[in-house]
Formats: structure tokens, sequence, C-alpha cells
């Protein structure tokens, strides 16, 4: 097996853990311990925003990993495909939905709870937190997949 693409599973098993940790124990554990929502929103997005910045250098090093084993990737269309909307997810984390989360956030601590202004940015809230978990959850099997695929493929020492 190449340095590339032993570099390759590092990177992506980093990613996964590091995807996992957040989402399954530290964001949840946040949420938990500290008595305050609004605090703990505020932590949690600081996080998420944080990792998905770095996400992006992740799926880079991803990319850069691959072309150097790309010789033996067997299904090249599929593959960089994968790559490819893994970046394009992390672009819409870190320019989009984060963003608007924490704006959304931001505007409705400002408000009274229950007031119709605060209703329809808790409805907005709620929405962009189920996509972003959904989209989570897919790139999460999206990363077990590439880990799968990857460790299947490999040529014996």
């Amino acid at each position: 097996m190449k340095n590339s693409c032993k570099l390759f599973l590092f990177v992506l098993g980093l990613w996964l853990g590091l995807t996992c940790f957040l989402d399954f124990f530290a964001v949840p554990t946040i949420f938990r311990t500290l008595p305050s929502r609004e605090l703990a929103g505020k932590l949690g997005m600081i996080f998420f925003y944080t990792f998905n910045k770095i996400e992006l250098f992740l799926c880079l090093g991803l990319g850069l990993c691959a072309w150097f084993f790309r010789s033996e990737i067997t299904w090249k269309k599929t593959f960089w495909s994968t790559i490819s909307g893994l970046f394009l997810l992390i672009l819409i984390y870190v320019f989009h939905m984060t963003p608007t989360i924490i704006d959304v956030n931001k505007q409705k601590y400002q408000l009274m709870e229950g007031s119709p202004q605060y209703n329809v940015l808790e409805e907005k809230h709620l929405f962009y937190h189920g996509l972003f978990r959904k989209t989570d959850g897919a790139k999460i099997l999206i990363l077990l997949t590439l880990l799968g695929s990857t460790l299947r493929r490999r040529k014996s020492v």
C-alpha cells in the first residue's frame, strides 16, 4: 500500500473520529452540563463552525492524498464525485448553514420567548438544525463508506 493511501486512511479516520466525537459526545455534554441553553448553543456553534473550517483542509488533504494513488482507484468517477460532494457539503456548512444558524440564534435570543418574531426564528432554527443533523449523518455514512471501500480494495503487503 502506498504511503499516500496510508495517509488517506489516517486523514479519513481522523475526520470520522472527530466528527463522531463532536456529534455524539462533546456537544451533547455541553447541553447537559451548562445551565443556559443559549450559552450551550453558542458554544456548540463555535465548535461546529471551527470544525467545519478544519474539515475544508481535511477534505482537501483527502483529495491530495488520493491523487497520488489514483491509479489504484477502481471506481474513479464514483470516488471523485464522492470527494467533490464532501467538499461541496463542507462549503455549504462553512458559508451558509452554520452562519445562518448562528445569526438566527443571535436574533432569537434578543427577543422575548413566545413572541411572533421569536416563533418565526425558532422555526427557521429548527429547519436548519434538522438539515444540519441530516447532512452530518450523511457525511458520517459517506466517510464510513470511503473508509470501508479503501480498506477493502487495498492490496496485501
